[in-house]
């Protein structure tokens, strides 16, 4: 056996999902809000063409006309020091004109005054004051005979403006709700529309925070033992459903790896007094082909047997922890493997690289003996006068590498499951890299199986270091 240090480093310490395809994920946070916020936009949109249709139904269209008609006038008042008070023919004002042949109206800043159509106008019946308050007003004078007047500040002075039997077209009516209503509505609906949009990121948050704790709590579960643990107290009434399935199926699965697990214990310890029966009276035998051959298929039932026991007793039982020292351990194994290396033929190698001194928390025991597994399981297909590489990485990687023929990449996951033997050929019971994955996922570990550049196989057993992950 020969044992070799300080390799050297740079390679990956993990391969992370090696195979993993992408995927197209919905994000629930991201649906909430945009269907949230398209429903807001509707609403407003439904409200303000209530508004419109509300007021089209309920204002007379008489006091309609000319509230549009004086807001177009006041539109169209310019002063000026040097010309005084005018009323400038806009686009609008023009049009109005031009479409009423009972339009007037009377503007006055108390000093002048600006009239169309003077022998249209009704008397007023009251006095209009320009150092009160700004109003606007509608009022009847003779009947249908409908008026409106306004006193607004206009560059700094108080105006009157007085107008009556407008007839504007609806674009300019449409065009005054746009700015008397549409407008600030709007602005209005987009203060109340940056709360509704901080409510709703409050509750879309909120609902993934209680999906994340679910998530965790569903991480945390023992793949060994995988009782109902989600959390219930806190789960959002809609999700209450799901996460009470979810527990019941986690309990029903419990409940069937219990079942399987007391039978292969009771199978295993009831076989076990049979098989030692059956090998003292088979030693007995005098030496000829036959008794060898009931020899080697006694030694292989006692291995499985030995091996059914040791995966009972490892889900039976919480495993003490304890600092170790993955390179320590390593060289131990490999010394205590050392008589059936050589009887082998075949050379083993030990690096190290990273920090020699790396501590890990783990049950000393069960690391031994998925160590020990898998340099047996490369033993028995390693090529003859070839080498085997154990390697530690960083004290939490541990990596064994043979040059036999390798595993297939699709193969790989099922090599995991108990009773699978890879090759028909092979003397083993299937449960050694079964023990050895249910052993890292008691440490919180993991063990990937690679494929060689140079043939043959690369187990590695990843260790949370210091034990950061295991719960």
């Amino acid at each position: 056996m020969r044992l070799a240090d300080g390799a050297p480093a740079g390679r990956p310490l993990l391969d992370r999902h090696p195979h993993a395809r992408s995927k197209t994920v919905t994000s629930l946070s991201r649906a909430l809000t945009i269907r949230l916020g398209l429903l807001g936009i509707v609403l407003l949109a439904a409200l303000i063409a209530a508004v419109l249709a509300f007021t089209f139904i309920t204002e007379d269209p008489g006091a309609l006309r000319n509230d549009v008609t004086s807001q177009i006038i006041q539109q169209s008042i310019r002063q000026s020091s040097e010309s005084g008070l005018q009323v400038e023919k806009t686009a609008g004002l023009a049009q109005i004109e031009r479409a009423s042949p009972r339009l007037w109206y009377l503007v006055s800043d108390g000093r002048s005054v600006v009239e169309y159509a003077p022998a249209l106008r009704p008397g007023l019946p009251i006095d209009i004051r320009l150092d009160g308050p700004t109003i606007a007003a509608q009022m009847r004078v003779g009947g249908d005979n409908a008026l409106a007047f306004d006193v607004i500040e206009k560059d700094g002075s108080r105006v009157i403006v007085a107008t009556g039997g407008g007839a504007p077209g609806w674009d300019l009516i449409l065009g005054y709700f746009l700015r008397a209503i549409v407008v600030p509505a709007l602005i209005v609906s987009v203060v109340f529309g940056i709360i509704i949009a901080a409510a709703i990121a409050m509750s879309v948050s909120y609902i993934s925070a209680r999906l994340r704790s679910a998530a965790e709590a569903a991480a945390r579960i023992d793949p060994r033992a995988p009782r109902g643990l989600l959390p219930t107290e806190e789960t959002p009434v809609e999700l209450m459903p799901l996460t009470t399935v979810l527990n019941s199926a986690l309990d029903q699965i419990a409940g069937n790896m219990d079942v399987q697990r007391r039978f292969m214990n009771n199978v295993a310890h009831e076989l076990r007094t049979p098989l030692a029966v059956m090998r003292s009276r088979v030693d007995a035998l005098p030496d000829q082909p036959a008794r060898l051959q009931l020899t080697t298929d006694l030694s292989r039932l006692t291995t499985i047997v030995s091996s059914m026991l040791q995966l009972a007793r490892l889900h039976a039982t919480e495993l003490p922890f304890e600092p170790i020292q993955l390179n320590a351990l390593a060289r131990s194994v490999l010394a205590d493997l050392a008589p059936l290396i050589l009887t082998h033929g075949v050379d083993v190698a030990l690096e190290e690289e990273g920090d020699l001194h790396a501590t890990i928390e783990a049950n000393e025991p069960t690391v031994r003996a998925a160590l020990a597994n898998l340099v047996d399981n490369a033993l028995r297909h390693a090529r003859t006068r070839s080498t085997i590489l154990v390697r530690v990485l960083d004290g939490a990687v541990l990596e064994v590498i043979d040059d036999g023929v390798g595993i297939a990449s699709g193969k790989r996951n099922q090599a995991l499951e108990p009773f699978n033997r890879m090759s028909q050929s092979s003397t083993g019971a299937g449960l050694g890299l079964t023990i050895v994955r249910d052993i890292m996922a008691a440490h919180g570990g993991s063990i990937a199986i690679l494929g060689n550049d140079g043939g043959g196989t690369i187990v590695r057993l990843a260790f949370p270091p210091d034990g950061t992950s295991r719960d």
